[in-house]
């Protein structure tokens, strides 16, 4: 009875209060938060020294309705300071700040939802989809349009470039450039420099048809044009990217993966890796899997690839293996190894012909 003549006296400040939390659980399924936190360990082909680095990256999903969503991704790390390979003390990846151990930035922040039927609309700093992101996984600002039809997609893309100057195949192989040295990039110029984003003068379209033949092979080509007024010198400012890709599973658990790339500037103007997977991708359910492939990785048929863990940069070729465990639900730990040579190391900068990295994941 008590019960009931409350209610009857607060009937209004509980129906209030019901609306508004109603709106707080379905706001709240609207949002969705992923991401990783990473120990790592590199040892590169540039110097002799180890560099260790924490890495907190952060996702978060809001869906705008159930056809479009609003994704932001988060990169926080934490690096160690030593000597680089020329003597200097730096921070391992300092993303243009010399002056931090920590660097922070927004790493995606797009919209993505379709704009008719069949096809998959992405608009503001993403990461290209197209061929695996063998060629063109360099970030960018601007769109992508994907549209499928059966087991055929169509994907297309364009806007400016959004790394960091080192990261970018290209412009990190400034002094393998047509047999140039560092001194290719003019006194003043905005693209010169160590680190940092010189995005505003990177442009880029690229194009790609993917096709799924039976379930067990797929493949693409495409192509891909990056504007650069300061990376060549010959007047043409424009490196042009003809890719092929393409996935075959042979067996149970084992899969052949492979891509060539062909750049026309006529400088390490061809890429190509091929490389036998057992048990397939690392973030897949398997407790263990491996790899073993070849790659060449020259530095003008690439724009950035998502291929270059252990060669760490383009412009080297040779073997990597890769070998990563489960330890339980979301703990894993990935370990890449490369053995090679430069492709034209014209400067004698290279002395150390192995990498290998090696990354602790808890996953959530």
């Amino acid at each position: 009875a008590l019960i009931d003549k409350l209610s009857a006296e607060f009937s209004s400040e509980l129906d209030k209060l019901g609306v508004r939390v109603s709106k707080l659980e379905r706001n709240a399924d609207r949002v969705k938060w992923s991401g990783i936190f990473a120990q790592k360990a590199m040892r590169g082909n540039t110097d002799k020294n180890t560099w260790w680095e924490k890495e907190l990256f952060l996702n978060a999903d809001a869906f705008v309705n159930s056809d479009w969503k609003v994704h932001a991704g988060i990169d926080t790390k934490w690096g160690t300071n030593t000597d680089g390979f020329n003597g200097e003390k730096e921070f391992s990846d300092k993303y243009g700040s010399e002056d931090h151990e920590v660097s922070n930035m927004i790493y995606h922040l797009y919209a993505q939802g379709p704009l008719f039927k069949g096809s998959t609309a992405t608009f503001g700093l993403f990461t290209p989809s197209l061929q695996d992101g063998v060629v063109g996984n360099a970030r960018t600002k601007g769109g992508e349009l994907d549209y499928r039809i059966g087991k055929t997609t169509v994907k297309a893309y364009a806007g400016k470039l959004h790394e960091k100057n080192a990261d970018l195949s290209s412009s990190w192989s400034g002094f393998f450039r047509r047999g140039g040295g560092l001194g290719d990039f003019e006194e003043g110029n905005p693209a010169e420099g160590s680190g940092g984003f010189y995005d505003r003068n990177l442009n880029v379209v690229g194009g790609s048809l993917e096709q799924n033949f039976d379930g067990r092979t797929s493949a693409g080509i495409g192509y891909y044009a990056l504007k650069n007024s300061y990376a060549y010198n010959k007047g043409d400012d424009t490196l042009g990217i003809f890719a092929v890709n393409a996935r075959h599973t042979l067996a149970k658990n084992l899969e052949l993966t492979g891509f060539y790339s062909h750049g026309d500037q006529h400088y390490q103007n061809k890429a190509y890796d091929a490389k036998l997977i057992y048990n397939g991708s690392p973030w897949g359910s398997r407790p263990w899997g491996m790899s073993l492939g070849y790659r060449y990785l020259g530095s003008d048929a690439l724009i950035m690839t998502s291929i270059v863990n252990g060669s760490e940069k383009p412009g080297m070729k040779g073997l990597e293996g890769t070998l990563w465990f489960h330890f339980a639900p979301g703990i894993q730990l990935q370990n890449y190894f490369f053995n090679g040579t430069p492709i034209n190391d014209t400067n004698n900068i290279y002395h150390h012909r192995t990498a290998y990295f090696s990354s602790l994941i808890f996953s959530f």
